[in-house]
Parts: C-alpha cells; sequence; structure tokens
C-alpha cells in the first residue's frame, strides 16, 4: 500500500486510540500526520513509528475532506523536523511555541496523560517542560520528560493555540535553558 497525499489514513496505535489525517511523513523513527477532528483541521501529531500498529487508508473519508476542500493541507509541512522524535523536540524547542505532549501508560514518565506548554531545555535524552493546567495556570518549574515516555507530540493545533492566547507568558525562559 502506498500512503502518499491526499489519502486519509487511519492510524491504530498500541495505545488507546486512533488518529486519522493525511500522512506527512513516515521513516521507522517517526510518523506525522496532519489530523482532523471530524471534519475540521487540527494540528500535526508526531508518533514515534514502533507505536504505530497499523496505517490504513480511508477512501470515504479521503473524499469527504477533499470535497470540504481541506486538500491542500496534505502538501503543508510542519514547522518542525520530522526525522525522529529528538530532532522533533530540538526543532519545537527552537520554535519556542506551546505544544500538547502525550506520555499515555508509560511507566518512567513523571506525569501521565497530555499536557500543554513549552520544551524550556533539550537534552541528549529528555526535555525539560513547563506546561499550564486546565484553568491555564502556568507551573513555577519544568517537568523532566525522557523522550521513550513521550507517546505523541502535537504542533500548531488549533486547541492549543487558542488555549495558549490565554494563559500569559511561559514562566520559564527556554532561551536561557538547556
Amino acid at each position: 500500500m502506498t500512503l502518499r497525499p491526499p489519502h486519509i489514513v487511519d492510524v491504530k496505535r498500541e495505545v488507546d486510540g486512533e488518529l486519522r489525517g493525511y500522512m506527512v511523513s513516515r521513516n521507522s523513527q517517526l510518523i506525522v500526520v496532519r489530523e482532523f477532528d471530524g471534519f475540521a483541521p487540527a494540528g500535526f501529531v508526531a508518533l514515534p513509528s514502533p507505536t504505530v500498529t497499523d496505517l490504513a487508508i480511508n477512501e470515504a473519508w479521503t473524499r469527504m475532506i477533499a470535497s470540504e476542500g481541506h486538500a491542500e493541507l496534505a502538501t503543508i509541512a510542519p514547522s518542525f523536523a520530522t526525522n525522529d522524535m529528538r530532532s522533533a523536540l530540538k526543532s519545537i524547542h527552537r520554535l519556542n511555541v506551546n505544544v500538547k505532549i502525550e506520555c499515555e501508560d508509560c511507566p518512567d514518565a513523571e506525569e501521565f496523560g497530555f499536557h500543554i506548554g513549552r520544551v524550556v531545555a533539550f537534552a541528549d535524552s529528555k526535555i525539560d517542560f513547563v506546561f499550564f493546567d486546565s484553568s491555564g495556570r502556568w507551573f513555577d518549574s519544568p517537568y523532566v520528560i525522557p523522550y521513550t515516555s513521550i507517546t505523541q507530540i502535537v504542533v500548531d493545533d488549533p486547541y492549543v493555540a487558542t488555549f495558549s492566547k490565554y494563559v500569559g507568558t511561559c514562566p520559564v525562559d527556554p532561551l536561557n535553558r538547556g
């Protein structure tokens, strides 16, 4: 099966949950999909390739999304590196933007679940990540998250962008760290 734009793919993962969107990048280390939330375009989702159990073209959704005028989104590249998790995180750190990071079912994660915030430091095997809670309050200090704990990163997501407009400035200056 050839997975290339403008096909919508269904992505099944080891952890609970599926996602659907345009395949943007795929290699042995990282899969990047331009996700759709129903018929609305969402962000770019970066997944470690080994956590993906199945990729299947969804012809019906491909037709519907194209009919809704979103086919051009299949050709837009993400703003971050797509080689592997390390390069993706390094470029996201340089972008200095808020992202969603998920650590699902990972025993070595300091915090489980998903968090919206900012990569404030980058190292060989981990990041420092400052996030805000569901009330929009930033935590004062970063959590250390090993790359191996990260099950997905979401960048350029409308939900994250909207929430980020109202939470104020990140309390940790990423330009003066790592």
